[in-house]
């Protein structure tokens, strides 16, 4: 149920910036940074998740966390088209580190002994988050 609100918050993030391309005027600053807020208010709720990584996390647990994030690190990439955030750009790199170090898993029943090294990279991906927060100036 979780999965299906973020992918329904990401999508309906997405339309609202597709809408405003196609209206007349282009997106303003601050309907980007409107967007890009949503996006990663909603990423804040997801990214939690990612902290709970242990060794009997299963790969197919791990990888139902990665793509209920994922989506909505694709809004904020997509929203940081308009703001050009260094920081979300940042945050996006992280995600995509994390996102290879998933893939480089064995498709053993458990993380493992990989579960450290998983929830290091997912710290990294959770700081890139709160700073590309207080960057956008969402909390204002």
């Amino acid at each position: 149920m979780l999965y299906f609100l973020h992918r329904f918050v990401a999508i309906a993030l997405l339309l609202s910036v597709v809408a405003g391309c196609a209206t007349p005027n282009a997106p303003t600053l601050s309907d980007g940074q409107r967007a890009m807020c949503d996006a990663l208010n909603a990423l804040r709720s997801a990214a939690i998740s990612l902290s709970d990584i242990k060794p009997d996390t299963t790969i197919e647990q791990l990888r139902g966390m990665r793509t209920s994030v994922g989506g909505l690190v694709e809004a904020a990439r997509r929203a940081n088209t308009v703001l050009q955030n260094q920081s979300i750009t940042e945050m996006v790199t992280a995600y995509d580190a994390f996102s290879r170090t998933v893939d480089g898993l064995n498709t053993e029943q458990t993380v493992g002994d990989a579960a450290a090294a998983l929830r290091a990279s997912a710290d990294k991906v959770i700081a890139a988050l709160e700073q590309a927060y207080t960057a956008a100036r969402c909390a204002q």
